[in-house]
C-alpha cells in the first residue's frame, strides 16, 4: 500500500480526477449527451478546489470525451469515430479509410534529407553515410487526427522526390504513379507507447493516453528496401487487426 501511495503522489491531482471521470464515462456510467456533475459538486466529491477540477475537465474536453456548453456545464460527447484498421501486405492508408466510408487526409509536418538511425539504415540496406528522405506526417480521418507517422525513404530509388510533393494526398500513390512500383509490407512490429509532448499536441490527446506504435518495413517488386515507417495511432480511436496472406 505504501508503494501505491508513493506512485499516486507522482501523478497530479487533476490527472487522477480526469482518469476517474474518464473511466466512468468509458464504462457507461454516463450516457452520451448526459450532463456531468457541476464543478462545485465535483469539488466536494474529490475534496479539491475548483481550479483543479476545471483543469481535469479541460483535459477531458481536449481529448474529446466531454464538451462544454456556456452556462450549462459539461456534457459527455458522442464518440467521434472508431477506425477498424486492417494491416495487409499491400494496404494503402487512403484506401482503408475510404473503404470505411470516411475521408482520409494528411499534413506533412516535416520533410528533409537526413541521416537515419542505425537500425533504420540497416533495415533499408543503406551504404555507410547514405542519407534518406525523412518525413513526419499527421494523418486524419474526417478531419480528426488519427496517427503521427515518422517515415524514412530510401532516396536511391526515389530521385527528385520533393519535386512531386506539392499535391500529394497519398504517399503510396505518389510512389506508384511517379516511380512505377508498388510497395509490399515485409514486416510490422507492434508496441504501446506514450506520446511525446509534440505528438500529444498534434494528435490533440492527453500525454497519458496510450498510442499503438507500428513499425513497418516496405519493399518494391525487385526486393529493394524502400520505406521504414513508425506510425503512432491514437488508442482511443483505432482498432488494428492483421490479415495474413492466404
Amino acid at each position: 500500500m505504501q508503494q501505491e501511495s508513493q506512485q499516486d503522489n507522482l501523478i497530479p491531482r487533476y490527472q487522477i480526477i480526469a482518469n476517474v471521470l474518464q473511466s466512468e464515462i468509458e464504462n457507461g456510467i454516463y450516457d452520451p449527451g448526459e450532463r456531468l456533475a457541476s464543478e462545485s459538486d465535483l469539488s466536494r466529491r474529490f475534496s479539491e478546489n475548483r481550479y483543479t477540477i476545471r483543469h481535469a475537465l479541460n483535459l477531458l474536453e481536449k481529448i474529446g470525451l466531454i464538451y462544454s456548453h456556456q452556462g450549462k456545464g459539461h456534457f459527455v460527447s458522442e464518440k467521434p469515430l472508431t477506425i477498424h484498421y486492417t494491416i495487409t501486405p499491400n494496404m494503402k492508408y487512403s484506401d482503408v479509410i475510404t473503404s470505411l466510408g470516411r475521408t482520409p487526409s494528411m499534413n506533412i509536418i516535416k520533410q528533409s534529407i537526413s541521416e537515419a538511425p542505425f537500425h533504420i539504415s540497416k533495415a533499408l540496406h543503406l551504404e555507410k553515410g547514405e542519407k534518406v528522405i525523412h518525413l513526419e506526417i499527421l494523418r486524419y480521418v474526417d478531419e480528426t487526427p488519427l496517427s503521427y507517422n515518422v517515415t524514412w525513404l530510401n532516396r536511391r530509388y526515389l530521385p527528385n522526390f520533393f519535386k512531386h510533393m506539392n499535391s500529394i494526398h497519398s504517399l503510396y500513390e505518389l510512389i506508384e504513379d511517379v516511380y512505377g512500383f508498388r510497395l509490399h509490407r515485409i514486416s510490422s512490429s507492434f508496441k504501446t507507447t506514450y506520446p511525446t509532448g509534440k505528438e500529444a499536441a498534434f494528435l490533440n490527446i492527453s500525454p497519458t493516453m496510450n498510442l499503438l506504435t507500428i513499425d513497418s518495413i516496405m519493399r518494391n517488386e525487385k526486393m529493394e528496401m524502400i520505406e521504414y515507417t513508425s506510425a503512432k495511432y491514437r488508442g482511443d480511436l483505432c482498432q488494428v487487426s492483421v490479415e495474413f496472406e492466404k
